[in-house]
């Protein structure tokens, strides 16, 4: 297998401090710093900290960009042949963490220049080191090491080697791990599992969420605030399989222990009333989704700005909803009016007239 380098060390980024943050062994897989509003955002007020690095992951496709300006000439990234022969070679913890590192420095910087052919690939090569690091440490009780399964499973999914991903992720939570360690893996395996759901690939997405609530479960508290969220995600992958009697509970949960743990005006609380109002909504149950997405959306419009995604993802849900209603109430008009006036009288046929625009609206 090639290898690839930088041949100098002249790297071509327009802000020094961003490079720095970036290129930090955590955080240059974020792509590039976050904005003060951006920090803002993440905040979460609930635990009273930024989030870690899988939610960040998790939560920030919207900002994935690069710098505003591109480099005019790009960094020489040129081939070598030492990658089998040092992954087979180098055999202390320090040094195979040191050079996972140099390679995804590299890769950091193809993928800023768009140099995209090489940029997989220089990923791949930096999990091999760093998954090796991991191996080679993996009796070691010390957190410091314990990381590098964290490491290597970022790695495996910027070279998305899902697969790779999960097997070291599993093997990190195999050990005797803190509370903090222990989320930041989960984080990783909800992450993974939110790749295979956008894809629609329901099965794949299905055990990792199981998974990842079953040792939320067993490792956490049961009014931990990473336990709703997970009992979210779940839910909203059976109801998207159409399985609304596995996915209700598991809402309705998230719902109860959001607004226990929580201000009453939280996103999150949002978040949930939103997700069960729709699943209730998806069940034909339109008087118990009302006052949930209507509770939602008025949280929204007061926390969050006016063009905010999620007010307009509230307002689409409640106008659906009020468009079902509405399509009942039609129907039971235009029953009672042919029954008593007959098929050809005006009243009737502006009723059907109604409700064939509003059908029509749906399609």
């Amino acid at each position: 297998m090639k290898n690839f380098y930088i041949k100098n060390n002249d790297l071509t980024f327009n802000e020094a401090d961003e490079q720095d943050w970036c290129l930090s062994h955590d955080i240059f897989l974020l792509a590039r710093a976050l904005t003060e509003a951006e920090k803002k955002q993440l905040y979460d007020p609930a635990k009273d900290q930024m989030p870690s690095l899988a939610q960040v992951r998790k939560r920030l496709n919207q900002y994935q960009s690069a710098f505003s300006q591109k480099p005019k000439v790009l960094t020489n990234i040129t081939l070598a042949d030492e990658h089998e022969h040092a992954l087979k070679t180098l055999n202390s913890v320090k040094t195979l963490h040191a050079k996972a590192k140099e390679i995804a420095t590299v890769a950091f910087t193809a993928k800023m220049e768009e140099q995209t052919d090489k940029v997989k690939l220089l990923y791949k090569q930096a999990f091999d080191y760093e998954r090796k690091a991991a191996m080679l440490s993996a009796d070691d009780i010390e957190q410091t090491h314990l990381m590098l399964f964290k490491s290597a499973a970022n790695l495996a999914l910027e070279a998305d080697r899902y697969e790779e991903a999960v097997e070291i992720i599993e093997l990190g939570l195999s050990h005797d791990l803190t509370i903090e360690m222990t989320e930041e893996l989960l984080g990783l395996l909800d992450y993974l599992a939110d790749i295979y759901y956008e894809n629609g690939e329901y099965s794949k997405a299905q055990p990792l969420l199981e998974k990842a609530l079953a040792i939320r479960y067993e490792k956490l508290e049961e009014e931990h605030w990473d336990i709703p969220n997970s009992l979210n995600s779940l839910g909203l992958l059976y109801q998207a399989q159409g399985e609304y009697d596995k996915a209700e509970p598991l809402l309705e949960k998230a719902l109860a222990i959001h607004e226990k743990i929580l201000d009453a005006e939280h996103p999150d609380v949002a978040m949930s009333l939103n997700n069960l109002g729709s699943l209730y909504q998806k069940q034909g149950q339109y008087d118990k989704a009302q006052p949930l997405l209507e509770k939602a959306l008025a949280i929204r419009e007061k926390t969050l700005e006016a063009d905010h995604i999620d007010v307009a993802t509230s307002l689409n849900n409640l106008g659906f909803l009020y468009q079902e209603q509405a399509k009942l109430l039609f129907d039971k008009a235009l029953t009672i009016l042919q029954k008593r006036l007959g098929n050809h009288h005006p009243y009737v046929k502006i009723t059907h007239n109604h409700l064939v625009w509003l059908l029509q609206g749906r399609q």
